[in-house]
């Protein structure tokens, strides 16, 4: 490079030899400064033109020495950087410059420079000399700190501003950072606590959960998550902990007491939920159980033996049913003598008996009461028959339930051919068992031809009934009662009959217990209440006349029917005294059930007599306590008022319902000396043949000068009129 500028000095002119002279004046150290060094120099006059460069000058800007002296200073500079201008100005005032401006290559593309110009008098002229380095990569490197360094700035106010707690921990155990929220969480000082082993700063972690997960980390290089409790600062946390690059671990955690408490309610609410939906399936599960199984005894009730046979029969429909029908002999007497607790006892044990003689494809149900039903399927009439000799032989068996108990049973047996009826069934075997009662109980007995001439007449009468309801088939008629103090008739009692198209006039008795049994009962009671009230309403003008109706327990029952009572009452404008209901002395048994029933009735004004009283299940105690106004004594003790037995149960029964403010009426008298006890005793009213029949309303006496007494020898009744005068009289 040297010998270049000889060489171009050497075709100079005379000024240029001149400056040859100067630059041999530098001697070797200078030349080895200009040709080996590592910045680019350029040789320029005063006013800019090039007079030599070095050979780094030329690698740095892309030209050969002579393509840099023909550019000349101006041409190798970035005209566009307004530096250039300042730092001529600069070196012009104080003869030097240095800094970072742009410079141009020879292809037209720039890049930044370190420069370093001074103006030198070589003895001859003022001189300049500009040394120059590529910055580019210099400067690339500087943005990649200052990049760096910012982004270390964000991450360390991200750090600070997170809500989460952050420590850094590098490859040592040695703690490196602390954000501001670890800070104010665990009570500590960065100060305190960066450069310590993290296990002496923070003790409490030792043997925890977070322990292992740190060091799991630091050894695998794999990030890992731990939920803990940090004893040392009362806090729930969840760590995060990830490795870091340069080696260590950093620490996420933040407090989950909240998210914990959440949780735990929520898996409170959610096992509540689930408890709840137990509950709930298992009510539902007990409703279905209830709906199919007695309560009592834990068997099949009607409706869950309706369903097993019919299950039975969707798999089977061939399969020949045999029903047995059971009832436990005398029963009601254990309830009445010894309470109903006794006799659920009673009736428990007995169920556990039948269960075991009974196979275990054979079907027990309680179908209420003491009545129980097992349905066998597919067997043989011995068979059957052995099962009930096995149920009366265990029925048989002493019961020891505080009391010693010894209750039989009697069975009743049907078998069915061809398609398996299990109502029918039903029937025949509940009539075999009626049989089996009438034949002297504790034993079995099969439904035959002649039960099944009277099933088919109870059918036929329940349809006869059904178009009799239709037809309008059904009279009343009316029986007085004669009031043995007054001497005149104060109750009448309606009585229902069906005139029959074919069997002529039939009594109740053929065809109430029928209605019963079909449901009947409702309609036909409707019409008899119905008919009653507004012939009751005909009668009026009688002074204190009062018309009974009986009244079945189903129709008791009916929550309908004291408003339908009210309704009949008002539209036949008829004082609500002026009527009675009647209800067999069997209803005062299920005072729980039907009590209610009669005290809404009475609540209307409407008097409650018990019909045929002492032929039921109820005792005197029961009747005390009962919602009665009417007692009418059946007429078996009537007939039996020619003993002292018969007498003195009769007085216990006035006197207990005068006691409690009942009227007693004796039925069924037949005799005037029969009238004349009933009189001394202090009964009431008396009714019977003796003093008039059943008629229809307009053949009564009361029809007879209605409006007026009936007092006195001439107008009460003739029984009634040889009644002796002490007895007649209050």
């Amino acid at each position: 490079m040297w010998n270049c500028v000889n060489r171009k000095r050497n075709r100079a002119d005379i000024d240029r030899v001149t400056e040859i002279d100067v630059w041999d004046l530098t001697g070797s150290v200078y030349e080895a400064l200009f040709t080996h060094g590592v910045d680019g120099v350029l040789i320029t006059s005063m006013d800019g033109r090039a007079l030599g460069a070095n050979k780094r000058a030329c690698e740095l800007l892309g030209c050969s020495e002579a393509e840099l002296i023909g550019l000349g200073r101006d041409g190798v500079v970035d005209r566009r950087d307004p530096r250039w201008g300042e730092a001529l100005q600069i070196r012009a005032r104080g003869g030097a410059f240095r800094g970072v401006l742009r410079m141009r290559r020879g292809d037209g593309s720039t890049f930044p420079a370190e420069v370093t110009t001074a103006m030198f008098d070589d003895g001859v002229r003022a001189r300049a000399y500009l040394t120059f380095r590529d910055m580019t990569e210099a400067e690339a490197e500087a943005a990649r700190s200052a990049e760096t360094r910012r982004a270390a700035a964000e991450v360390i106010d991200s750090l600070e501003s997170f809500s989460y707690m952050y420590v850094g921990v590098d490859g040592d155990w040695r703690v490196t950072y602390i954000n501001a929220q670890a800070e104010l969480r665990l009570g500590i000082s960065r100060d305190t606590v960066v450069g310590e082993d993290l296990w002496e700063a923070f003790p409490a972690l030792l043997g925890t959960g977070f322990e292992a997960t740190y060091r799991r980390v630091m050894s695998t290089g794999e990030a890992g998550t731990v939920e803990a409790h940090y004893s040392a600062a009362d806090l729930w946390c969840e760590a995060r902990v990830y490795p870091l690059r340069r080696g260590g671990i950093g620490i996420y955690f933040r407090d989950i007491a909240g998210r914990r408490a959440a949780e735990q309610e929520r898996e409170r609410l959610h096992a509540a939920e689930r408890a709840a939906r137990a509950a709930a399936e298992r009510a539902q599960h007990d409703l279905r159980h209830r709906a199919t199984h007695d309560e009592l005894t834990g068997l099949l009730n009607r409706a869950g033996l309706v369903q097993k046979v019919e299950a039975v029969l969707a798999g089977r429909p061939a399969a020949g049913l045999t029903v047995a029908f059971i009832d436990l002999d005398r029963f009601k007497l254990v309830n009445d003598s010894l309470g109903h607790a006794v006799g659920d006892r009673l009736l428990e044990v007995f169920a556990r008996r039948l269960a075991a003689a009974a196979g275990p494809a054979d079907l027990v149900a309680r179908f209420g009461g003491d009545e129980f039903v097992v349905v066998l399927v597919g067997v043989s009439a011995e068979s059957a028959g052995r099962l009930a000799a096995e149920v009366i032989a265990a029925s048989r068996e002493p019961v020891d339930i505080g009391a010693r108990l010894l209750v039989t049973a009697s069975v009743g047996l049907a078998a069915g051919a061809g398609p398996a009826d299990l109502g029918r069934l039903l029937r025949e075997a509940d009539a075999a068992l009626y049989r089996a009662k009438d034949a002297g109980r504790e034993r079995a007995a099969w439904f035959d031809q002649r039960m099944h001439a009277e099933s088919l007449r109870r059918v036929r009468t329940e349809q006869d009934l059904r178009l009799a309801l239709d037809r309008d088939e059904l009279v009343v008629e009316y029986q007085p009662a004669f009031d043995l103090r007054f001497e005149r008739i104060s109750h009448v009692e309606a009585l229902v009959r069906w005139r029959h198209p074919v069997r002529g006039l039939l009594p109740p008795l053929e065809f109430i217990p029928v209605a019963e049994e079909t449901g009947l009962i409702h309609r036909l009671g409707g019409q008899v209440l119905s008919r009653a009230i507004e012939q009751a309403g005909r009668w009026a003008h009688i002074p204190d006349l009062r018309v009974w109706v009986n009244t079945s327990p189903q129709q008791l029952a009916d929550p309908e029917l004291p408003r339908s009572i009210g309704a009949l009452l008002a539209s036949a404008g008829l004082p609500a005294e002026r009527l009675g209901i009647e209800v067999t002395e069997s209803v005062l048994a299920d005072t729980a059930h039907l009590a209610g029933a009669l005290e809404r009735v009475r609540a209307l004004g409407v008097a409650v007599a018990i019909d045929d009283f002492g032929t039921g299940y109820s005792s005197l105690a029961r009747l005390s306590a009962s919602p009665v106004d009417v007692i009418k004594i059946d007429r078996s003790f009537v007939a039996d008022l020619g003993t002292t037995r018969g007498q003195a149960v009769l007085a216990s029964i006035v006197t207990l319902a005068h006691a409690i403010g009942a009227h007693v009426i004796a039925e069924g008298v037949e005799t005037l000396e029969q009238l004349t006890a009933l009189s001394g005793l202090g009964v009431d009213s008396a009714s019977g043949y003796l003093l008039a029949r059943p008629s229809a309303a307009e053949d009564l006496p009361v029809a007879l000068e209605g409006d007026r007494s009936l007092r006195g020898p001439a107008r009460m009744h003739s029984s009634v009129a040889r009644v002796p005068r002490a007895l007649g009289t209050s």
